[in-house]
């Protein structure tokens, strides 16, 4: 601090305050103080005491009359100087007199010095946002002064100022006063009728558009500055009233502000009125010891951008913005890697000021364009996550271009103004980059939306439905990207263009479209997998990863993952290598395209086989192999093979999860021959020193051994010693990750690993390694972190399963008590994955019940585990729904020897009756009801249950009738009905067989007019079910039986008839529903008998019931 120039200011202060507290001073003094106070350095330098800016402050505050014009103007500025520029802090009480000054000013002053106080109010605000929220009502209310100002109905400004520049002022005002929301007090907020009318005001005034007479200039900068209060108002207030046809109109019209010739004024767009498919049921595949590889969120990082534009301090909010999910079975590892190009921002203060690059008039205008169109795509981002998905599709038609030929879209007037035209046209490439943001936040997640898109199979049709239309907008979004790919020379639009294609992969249904729209996208990403930057590689290496997960499978894939043929790739080598490489010299030189992406002469006809001996040769199927073992660190010529040095760990971790893609989907035709050298490479990536890798390697094994699994159920089974042989490679490594104590995530994916090994590989594994993962496991359960004792406990159920261990009553007795102990734990994981295992052991138990080779469990193991799974069956719904499977189970394993042995047992039965019930008829969670119906149905399957308890079935069998007839959720229906034919002999059901077979018929009945679109994909399944149950008590009717059901015959006689003739048309002779239905028709038709008038006429109804027109 200059101590001459404090002094200084000090002495003028005093001298100004001693003349402004004199009762009538003179206006000339005062004026001439005040302009040689405001000739300091203000800006330069810190000099001011806080003690003199705070008197000095107060007393023009109190004794400068805002009625003093130009006293008033010259004061403001004052003011301002020290209150911004001299690094001062007053308290909120201080900051809203000084506020409160300036509001009267604005009441009482003239449009000549009304910019002055305006521009001064903005800059304290702007410094001190939570000093204007006293005065919310008075500045930005329904009659606020700001508001009077932007209103273009209330024009109160006179000809003698520019009204275009107090409007931006004016905004600019409007945007501090809105940030204090970004403060946490849950105090301080904007009334949402005001937020509501601001929104209102500042769409009037965008839409009035450009007027030629205006100052270009300004105008941008007041659109800019428009553009964000709309985006701070939606961003920070999601459930306010968006009137979207006119914003979104809004949007298109400044996102395209520039390029394209359009009316001054932007034009509403209303949304298309199009229909949307209900989410496609996904195809579950058998995987009877592997984990299932989920659907899986990623993370859209283009929406930066956005947390740019909004000065958000709440990192909640900021979480938030992440959430553009994209919905698919890959899922980028290395994400955080992913940034792309931030949108860029302005501060509010640096708007009279541009960069000397941009000198003169035309270059700064041009950038202030660009400022307009990146204001108005972050807008549009935040837009996209602020509103339903389901609504932003209806405008998707002003959005994207949807020229039926691809190959001239751009030529469409309709296409010129789209976001697409706007990403390949705009000059600037932040602008780009931005725009093609928001084509990436409407690709995410779109894929249920994109599903009824197709190739029109007429070439030209008179009509075009809405399916062709999307597939039209499929189709010139994969040629505006490849385009994209091809010719763009910045690496942030490149890297936001293989975002949007990976989206676009994602969401595309490639079964319904024409051929060749993969092969454009790989045929433009595959020469980035090559590239110096580490970002581009991780993105080509993400959308290839997308590629590959296309599902359903289309044949293309493959096609374009193959290596070029030889001889074709050297015709052309030596012109596209050469421009690709003239064009830009960041592709890597050594490894050109002629050797990464073309079939080595060393293959000949056969296909390609690596045998584990010497002289094996190695060549791959596809390129994509070779990329990624490159990335990894090994290369591979005929017999030769290199170690080289791996590339950076980001491509690294993308590379394995590419492997784990190629796994997941194409095991068969791409990885199956090659399982040893895989398993010799990732035993030594497993050793690597970055706990990143060694958990993405732990992954992509986990998912390798799943794929394996799949396969040995079929036809397609790897050869055995192949897969035993990567077992034995991988399991030391693994056990010492699973030894290690710094990678608590990768632990949890070895226990995942040890699971997926699959019973057929086990069985053949030497005994020490077999001990090796039974001990690791075992002590996993009782690990630090909770994730690896979920993970633990979990595999040590799928391995209880495996014939080998079920045969080990100790290792099965162990498996029960580590069960026990994490189904007592705190954590809610463990518990869930312990009360899953319960479920799984319990099923063994069962298994091995018949099994003359395997011993009984201890009767105290029983007893406790049924304990448990009663407390369990009253847990979170998480644990409830797979205790009630494990309580299922157990009774099937209680005889009267056990009931003999342990008179407490009866009683915990008799419980666990009632605990499945209740849970059956009482949760809410649906899956719980099922689980326990069918928990049910499989207890009823023990012949004890019914000679050694009694009055159980007063309970049961009702209550399974009413949910068959009355539950909402179908699948409850299905289990109930399925439940109520596991008792094996009529005299099971008693007295209850009348109550059970009205039950049933009545569900037929209530079955066949289930009209809840929701549900209806079960109805057959519910029909089928209710049918073969009914068939299987007509097997159990005794002649005395036919008086009592003859009511319910009569009644539901057609319903009955019409589901069963329906039913046994559709069935194949094979399956065993028709067989049931087959065996109770000859039943009633040949061996069942009456007597008496009644019971002929219930035979001879029954009978026709089950003959059918063949």
């Amino acid at each position: 601090m200059d101590k001459s120039l404090s002094q200084n200011f000090s002495l003028i202060c005093g001298e100004l305050c001693n003349l402004l507290y004199v009762k009538d001073y003179k206006k000339a003094d005062i004026n001439s103080l005040i302009d040689e106070l405001n000739t300091k350095p203000f800006k330069a330098e810190f000099f001011v005491r806080k003690h003199d800016g705070s008197t000095l402050v107060t007393a023009l505050c109190l004794n400068i009359k805002p009625a003093d014009e130009f006293l008033a103007a010259k004061t403001s500025h004052l003011i301002n100087c020290v209150l911004t520029k001299q690094n001062i802090q007053f308290d909120i009480d201080y900051m809203w007199k000084v506020i409160s000054w300036h509001v009267k000013c604005l009441k009482k002053c003239s449009d000549v010095i009304l910019p002055d106080i305006l521009h001064n109010m903005q800059c304290i605000l702007q410094s001190n946002p939570q000093a204007g929220y006293k005065f919310t009502e008075e500045l930005i209310g329904r009659q606020g002064l700001l508001m009077n100002l932007i209103d273009t109905d209330r024009n109160q400004i006179l000809s003698t100022q520019n009204p275009l520049q107090i409007r931006l002022i004016a905004l600019k005002c409007i945007i501090c006063l809105l940030s204090i929301e970004e403060t946490k007090s849950e105090e301080i907020n904007v009334p949402i009728d005001i937020k509501e009318y601001i929104s209102h005001v500042v769409v009037k005034f965008l839409l009035r558009g450009y007027v030629k007479s205006q100052d270009e200039f300004l105008y941008c900068k007041a659109v800019i500055s428009a553009l964000r209060i709309l985006s701070q108002l939606y961003f920070n207030s999601q459930n306010l009233n968006i009137n979207l046809p006119d914003v979104m109109g809004i949007c298109r019209h400044f996102v395209l502000y520039g390029l394209v010739n359009q009316g001054p004024q932007p034009e509403r767009i209303m949304p298309a009125q199009q229909t949307v498919a209900s989410m496609p049921v996904p195809i579950t595949q058998n995987s009877k010891g592997g984990k299932k590889q989920k659907l899986r969120k990623q993370r859209n990082n283009a929406v930066e951008s956005l947390k740019k534009e909004i000065p958000v301090s709440d990192r909640s909010l900021m979480k938030d913005v992440d959430k553009f999910e994209n919905h698919s079975a890959y899922k980028p590892a290395s994400s955080n890697y992913l940034e792309p190009q931030k949108a860029k921002t302005w501060a509010l203060t640096s708007d009279s000021d541009m960069s000397d690059m941009e000198s003169g008039r035309e270059a700064k205008l041009i950038a202030l364009r660009s400022r307009v169109r990146q204001s108005a795509s972050n807008l549009l981002l935040v837009l996209v996550k602020v509103r339903e998905k389901r609504e932003i599709f209806g405008y998707w038609w002003a959005l994207l271009p949807d020229s039926p030929d691809a190959s001239k879209w751009s030529f469409d007037e309709a296409a010129k103004k789209t976001l697409a035209y706007c990403a390949v046209t705009d000059p600037i490439s932040s602008s780009r980059a931005c725009v093609l943001s928001v084509i990436l936040s409407l690709l995410s997640g779109s894929r249920m939306y994109l599903s009824q898109a197709e190739t029109s199979k007429k070439e030209n049709a008179s009509f075009i439905s809405f399916s062709v239309s999307l597939g039209y907008v499929i189709t010139c979004l994969h040629k505006v990207l490849v385009g994209i790919l091809d010719s763009e020379r910045s690496h942030a639009v490149i890297i936001v263009a293989l975002k949007c294609s990976a989206a676009l992969v994602q969401a595309t249904p490639y079964h319904r479209m024409k051929e060749g729209l993969i092969s454009e996208v790989v045929r433009s990403t595959r020469k980035f997998l090559v590239h110096r930057d580490v970002t581009l590689q991780v993105g080509a290496l993400i959308t290839m990863g997308c590629v590959l997960s296309v599902d359903p499978k289309v044949e293309e894939i493959l096609k374009v993952i193959e290596k070029d043929a030889a001889s074709s790739k050297t015709q052309t080598s030596n012109t596209n290598t050469k421009i690709e490489n003239d064009e830009c010299d960041d592709f890597e030189e050594g490894y050109s395209d002629d050797e990464m992406f073309t079939t080595s002469d060393h293959r000949g006809n056969s296909d390609d086989v690596v045998c584990n001996n010497d002289g094996q040769i190695y060549d791959f199927k596809s390129w994509i192999l070779d990329i990624c073992f490159k990335n990894m660190g090994w290369t591979f010529k005929g017999d030769e093979v290199t170690r080289i040095k791996p590339s950076a760990i980001p491509i690294i971790l993308e590379s394995l999860q590419v492997l784990s893609a190629v796994a997941f989907h194409h095991l068969a035709d791409l990885l199956q021959p090659h399982l040893t050298l895989l398993a010799d490479i990732l035993s030594e990536i497993l050793q690597h020193e970055h706990l990143d890798v060694v958990l993405q390697a732990a992954r992509c094994i986990s998912i390798i051994g799943d794929a394996v699994q799949k396969m040995e159920q079929t036809d397609q089974s790897p050869p055995l010693a192949h897969c035993v042989y990567m077992w034995e490679k991988l399991l030391t490594p693994l056990s010492t990750v699973l030894q290690s104590c710094d990678n608590a995530p990768a632990k949890a994916v070895v226990c995942d690993c040890i699971a997926n090994i699959g019973e057929k590989s086990f069985k053949e594994l030497p005994r020490r390694q077999q001990v090796l993962c039974c001990t690791l496991l075992m002590g996993s359960c009782s690990d630090e972190e909770a994730a690896v004792r979920a993970a633990a406990v979990r595999a040590l159920a799928m391995a209880v399963t495996f014939k080998t261990l079920r045969e080990d009553i100790c290792f099965v007795s162990d498996c029960g008590e580590n069960i026990l102990r994490a189904l007592a734990e705190q954590t809610l994981v463990v518990r869930t994955k312990a009360a899953w295992a319960l479920g799984n052991l319990s099923d063994a138990l069962v298994i091995s019940m018949h099994d003359p080779d395997c011993d009984d469990i201890d009767d105290d193991l029983l007893l406790r585990l049924m304990e448990v799974s009663i407390q369990c069956a009253t847990d979170n719904d998480k644990v409830k729904m797979s205790a009630t499977r494990g309580l299922g189970n157990l009774l099937r394993l209680i005889n009267n020897q056990i009931l003999l042995r342990n008179p407490q047992m009866k009683i915990l039965c008799e419980s666990a009756l009632d605990k499945l019930l209740d849970c059956a008829c009482k949760v809410t969670n649906m899956k719980v009801r099922w689980n326990a119906c069918h928990a049910l149905g499989n207890a009823m399957k023990n012949n004890s249950l019914f000679t050694c308890f009694n009055g159980w079935q007063r309970q049961v069998f009702p209550n399974l009738c009413m949910l068959t007839q009355e539950c909402k959720n179908l699948k409850v229906r299905i289990n109930a009905a399925s439940a109520l034919r596991a008792p094996s002999t009529r005299e099971q059901y008693g007295d209850h067989f009348t109550v059970v077979w009205r039950g049933i018929m009545a569900s037929m009945e209530n079955a066949a007019n289930v009209d809840d679109f929701s549900e209806y994909r079960h109805k057959d399944n519910l029909i089928e079910q209710l049918c073969v149950t009914l068939a299987h008590m007509c097997c159990r009717l005794k002649p005395s039986d036919l008086t009592d059901i003859l009511d319910p015959v009569v009644f539901h006689f057609e319903c009955a008839k019409t589901l069963l003739t329906q039913l046994y048309h559709k069935l194949p002779p094979e399956n065993p529903s028709c067989m049931e239905i087959l065996q109770a028709a000859k039943y009633v038709t040949m061996d069942l008998t009456a007597s008496g008038d009644t019971q002929t006429q219930a035979l001879g109804m029954l009978q026709e019931i089950f003959i059918w027109d063949l």
